[in-house]
């Protein structure tokens, strides 16, 4: 698979993150080739982003262009078969968000499969564009800009939004993926033509540690099936500079889980395994709601989820389950799901994940549970 992944060019830690899908797919006998667009277009600095940036659109864009043609090439002359473009669709520079028009170039050359966007939480990415370091003169130009929560929020949108437009021209998946996902996120996207894609949604901010571990359990168990979007791999800041930041993290936020996320998955899994209280989360009722609007597969997990209110409207009939072991036996007999056999976890973090406690302190809340109350 041709993958463009796009994303901020500056802020997280992308690199680090593609590094380990390529390593996954040294586990399992896979090269992921991987191309830096920027590196292309600055000859590895030699042609410092920032002085591409002053030029006219019209030179900037002539180098792009060919870059990607040259990648182009190399990937068709090699017979490449699982294939990492990283490039951004805008740059935010002196103030302005430069949008790339290079969606023509990109379809006619690079031929990608699907597009991918990274994004972060917007407190991590002002933190990390705070303590820049380094003699790159693009970056401590970004530093100096000191930018504010929303402008950055604005520019991960734009990201969003352009890279969104790309694949609607090209008639390509587009998906939102937090490089907070583990890893295997990505690289079955890479490596899986066609992939089943599924966010998971449930009450963020009420339950006990113990209920929160069944949630848990369950998400674990539904990698082994799907791609999954996880919204709490994308912490919320919980302090805020003023009013403005707070209106701006929580709206974006909202925005990000029911368009980003629930738009462009194939289907939603709604987990609420509490037989009393808490009750239902408005947060996740809204995004069946939002599942049902945009006519994406809906299943639940609700052990008192028995309602006609719940079957004939927010849930399709034959998808509410009283157990997640009933949930899974209906993806293994009914649907017939096929399961991955890669090994999806790095070698250096399988001993991790077996020292790790068996209940994990429930994530802070989220503006997905604040919008509505629960």
């Amino acid at each position: 698979m041709r993958v463009l992944v796009t994303g901020m060019a500056a802020g997280m830690d992308d690199a680090a993150f593609i590094q380990q899908v390529m390593r996954l797919g040294q586990q399992n006998g896979r090269e992921i080739k991987v191309f830096d667009a920027i590196r292309e277009f600055t000859k590895n600095g030699k042609k410092p982003l920032e002085r591409l940036l002053g030029t006219t659109d019209y030179v900037f864009e002539l180098t792009r262009e060919r870059e990607y043609e040259k990648i182009g090439f190399e990937i068709a002359v090699n017979n490449y078969r699982d294939v990492i473009i990283r490039a951004p669709a805008t740059i935010e520079w002196n103030r302005i968000n430069r949008k790339f028009k290079d969606q023509r170039i990109i379809r006619d050359f690079i031929r990608p499969d699907l597009i991918v966007t990274l994004i972060d939480a917007e407190w991590v990415i002002k933190k990390k564009l705070e303590t820049l370091a380094g003699a790159d003169r693009f970056l401590r130009a970004l530093k100096d800009r000191n930018h504010t929560i929303y402008e950055i929020l604005s520019w991960m949108n734009e990201e969003v939004s352009l890279s969104e437009d790309w694949a609607k021209y090209m008639g390509v998946p587009h998906y939102v993926i937090a490089i907070g996902e583990p890893p295997e996120a990505l690289y079955k996207l890479v490596t899986h033509p066609d992939p089943w894609v599924v966010y998971v949604s449930y009450s963020m901010t009420y339950g006990t540690p113990e209920m929160r571990q069944v949630v848990n359990q369950v998400i674990h168990r539904l990698r082994d099936y799907a791609v999954v979007v996880d919204p709490q791999t994308v912490e919320i800041g919980t302090e805020f500079d003023s009013v403005a930041d707070k209106e701006a993290i929580y709206a974006y936020t909202v925005h990000r889980d029911l368009h980003w996320y629930v738009g462009k998955v194939h289907a939603v899994v709604a987990i609420h395994p509490y037989p009393d209280r808490p009750p239902l989360s408005a947060g996740m009722m809204d995004e069946l709601g939002h599942a049902r609007d945009y006519m994406k597969t809906r299943y639940m997990i609700f052990p008192r989820g028995f309602s006609p209110f719940t079957t004939d409207s927010y849930i399709e009939k034959g998808h509410l389950f009283e157990k997640p072991d009933d949930f899974f036996r209906h993806l293994n007999e009914v649907e017939r799901r096929p399961r991955y056999n890669d090994t999806l976890v790095l070698q250096s973090e399988m001993k991790l994940e077996t020292d790790a406690p068996a209940v994990k302190p429930p994530p802070k809340p989220r503006a997905q549970e604040a919008r509505a109350g629960s």
